[in-house]
């Protein structure tokens, strides 16, 4: 045990060590307190022990809590070196009378031990280091604007469009008819060719254009969001973090680093890691090393502290641009001062704490030990990456053009079955020598051009009529009644012109 240690104030000298003399504790406690303030050889901070001083921001709450308290108390320092959970063992059995540093509050140690308020935010957080996303290596980064989902959602919903318009089209346009490979090939392309708005297969149903029209719309909205997106991944910070996730750490077996003599450890093995993949430090420089070196080269994957430690040791401008802390994966009270069960002014001190670190007294001891430019406690880089869109964001877009696309598709057949049963009943209630022949093969003409979703095709249809008995090469013909017939008038037919076959 290291000898005992006194900071500041009025002091007389004794064997015990240096003391300071604040005046006498309610009855039954106005003897000389003898606080222990656990052995720190890192993070200085928090607690700075020498052979001639105690200091630290640790220190410099519990004495500007002590002026506040409406009792006088007389206390020296003495240095403990070993586990904060052995340090709160040897305040409840009484071997010290205080315990005075960064001891985090638990459940466990508060069976043993009473607590003050917590001075200080905490819990627990990764520390991780962070990659270089530049490196020359095939990345397909084209594919993370969209989730799985959403690309496979807008695949089909392609196919199907495609499907519709093929359907719709064939029975009356050229271009989608033919072999199986060619209608087939006809109504991909047209599908995908929507993509970049190059589609150039005619389509002549309205009932075609409306589905084209909404489907466009659709796509102009997901390109549209897809170029937003991959520019936001494209443009983010290239670096992130090696490591984001505790229990996949814990899969693959890596090691993990912890605060030496920290509560961590024991948190660490209830999540499941063995005691030989857990690596214990003091300093922060070893921090840096054993995650620049790596789980396989001799270090760790990550480092698991308390936060308050961890935003210490992001705010050395050496190591904030290397490494990044990642969200509290662990919440505890916070820091706090530790006293044997049932002592009178925990209460008191608990109110003069609350009195330091809410007002400006308090800000100022932050400011003194790790700068104006620190980071809270609760600290914690947030992830820079881009969110994907899924397919929630579009599930609206999808429904609108897959309810539109099959409801053109039901007019479409509907129609088609219409015009059939429409020429079948009247070819069985007219006969051919109804109309003389002439009406009939009319009526057979206009059927046939009726296509299948009920529109005429447009395409010419020539008819050869010849009103003279020379053929158009002027050869003379005799009609079968022996008449002569009249030679042709400016293309005008004569009324008993016969019509060719």
């Amino acid at each position: 045990m290291a000898p005992s240690i006194q900071l500041g104030g009025e002091t007389k000298r004794t064997n015990a060590g240096v003391r300071r003399d604040l005046g006498a504790l309610p009855r039954g406690y106005g003897k000389e307190l003898k606080i222990a303030v656990p052995w720190k050889p890192g993070f200085k901070a928090f607690l700075n022990v020498t052979d001639r001083s105690v200091g630290g921001y640790c220190i410099d709450v519990f004495e500007a809590a002590v002026k506040k308290l409406p009792h006088h108390l007389s206390y020296k320092f003495v240095v403990f070196n070993g586990s904060y959970d052995e340090l709160v063992q040897r305040v409840s059995s009484g071997n010290y009378d205080a315990a005075v540093g960064d001891v985090t509050i638990t459940a466990e140690r508060t069976i043993h031990a009473d607590f003050t308020m917590p001075y200080t935010e905490s819990g627990v957080s990764m520390l991780v280091l962070m990659e270089n996303d530049s490196k020359s290596t095939i990345e397909w980064v084209f594919l993370k604007p969209l989730t799985r989902e959403l690309w496979v959602a807008t695949v089909i919903f392609f196919l199907f469009t495609g499907i519709v318009i093929w359907m719709i089209e064939r029975p009356r346009n050229l271009e989608y008819q033919g072999s199986s490979s060619r209608q087939f090939s006809t109504a991909l392309y047209f599908s995908f060719s929507t993509l970049t708005f190059s589609h150039g297969h005619i389509i002549k149903s309205p009932l075609s254009k409306i589905v084209v029209v909404i489907w466009c719309f659709v796509v102009l909205v997901l390109v549209q969001s897809y170029t937003a997106s991959l520019s936001s991944i494209l443009t983010a910070k290239k670096l992130r973090p090696s490591e984001t996730d505790l229990e996949q750490i814990l899969f693959d077996g890596d090691y993990v680093g912890y605060q030496r003599g920290s509560f961590v450890e024991s948190f660490l093995i209830k999540q499941g890691f063995s005691k030989r993949r857990l690596r214990p430090y003091t300093k922060k420089q070893e921090y840096a090393e054993a995650l620049r070196k790596g789980s396989m080269n001799g270090g760790v994957s990550a480092i698991v502290d308390e936060i308050p430690y961890l935003t210490s040791f992001l705010s050395d401008r050496r190591y904030e641009k290397e490494f990044q802390m990642l969200s509290r994966i662990y919440k505890t009270p916070g820091f706090g001062f530790v006293f044997p069960p049932g002592f009178p002014l925990v209460h008191n001190l608990s109110t003069a704490i609350l009195d330091v670190t809410g007002g400006d007294e308090g800000s100022q001891i932050e400011a003194k030990w790790f700068g104006t430019t620190a980071a809270p406690p609760s600290y914690a880089i947030p992830n820079t990456d881009s969110t994907p869109l899924t397919l929630r964001s579009f599930s609206g877009l999808f429904v609108i053009t897959g309810c539109i696309s099959a409801l053109m598709l039901m007019i479409s057949i509907s129609k088609s079955v219409l015009a059939s049963y429409t020429r079948i009943r009247d070819s069985d209630v007219r006969s051919p020598d109804a109309d003389g022949g002439n009406g009939g093969r009319e009526e057979c003409n206009s059927a046939q051009n009726v296509m299948g979703d009920g529109y005429v095709d447009d395409r010419p249809h020539h008819e050869i009529r010849i009103d003279s008995s020379q053929d158009i090469h002027g050869i003379s013909v005799e009609r079968a009644d022996g008449e002569e017939p009249g030679p042709i008038q400016n293309g005008s037919v004569p009324a008993n012109s016969s019509q060719s076959r």
